[in-house]
């Protein structure tokens, strides 16, 4: 077993692995605050995966890794021991991530407050199915504005769809709808604007049904 009082420059990746993890949150909560060091080494790296694994940009990851440990070391005191300690610490990381995902989430979603002239080519980007390489971290924001279009009525979301999934001009949705353009725009702006009322909630942070 490693010694948990070893200064933390020393320890052997070997070592760290074998480290008395009690004892040095026994220490910490007693006042040696660098007892908490070789709690960081040994799971930096994997912290740093893990939340890498969900935001899929590397200085955003370093940069809420280093969150996780603030976020850590400032809780420990609290932390009655009740589970490992990786599991308290993956837990705080995955909640970072999420906090993260729904705040950039959040920021695409405010486009259709406003929902100006030039909107279509937001809308065409958020209401499409996602790339493979962007499907995580626009899971929850696809999800919930799919959820948000099926519940449309039926002629504007044809409409709708007509429009930013299968890209169609407004000219050309008007005629295979056999419809006058104003009514075709009238349905696009009935639509955002059912929209922007249904993802409201998401905004303010609250429950959708």
């Amino acid at each position: 077993m490693a010694n948990p009082q070893k200064p933390t420059a020393v320890y052997t990746a070997s070592e760290l692995e074998q480290i008395d993890e009690d004892e040095l949150l026994n220490r910490f909560r007693n006042g040696d605050i660098e007892a908490f060091n070789p709690l960081v080494l040994k799971y930096e790296k994997k912290i740093y995966n893990l939340i890498y694994h969900q935001i899929r940009d590397r200085e955003t990851a370093k940069d809420i890794s280093q969150e996780v440990f603030l976020k850590a070391f400032k809780a420990l005191p609290n932390f009655k021991g009740g589970s490992a300690f990786y599991s308290w610490i993956y837990r705080i990381a995955i909640n970072s991530s999420i906090d993260f995902q729904r705040q950039r989430n959040r920021s695409k979603v405010l486009t259709f407050e406003e929902l100006p002239p030039d909107a279509d080519e937001v809308l065409r980007m958020s209401a499409s199915h996602p790339s493979p390489e962007k499907l995580l971290e626009e899971k929850e924001l696809g999800k919930i504005i799919r959820k948000a279009v099926r519940k449309l009525p039926p002629g504007q979301r044809r409409v709708f769809n007509l429009r930013h999934r299968r890209e169609l001009a407004i000219k050309e949705i008007a005629v295979l709808l056999n419809r006058s353009e104003s009514t075709i725009k009238t349905h696009l702006h009935h639509a955002h604007r059912r929209l922007q009322d249904m993802l409201l909630p998401y905004l303010r942070n609250e429950p959708l049904e």
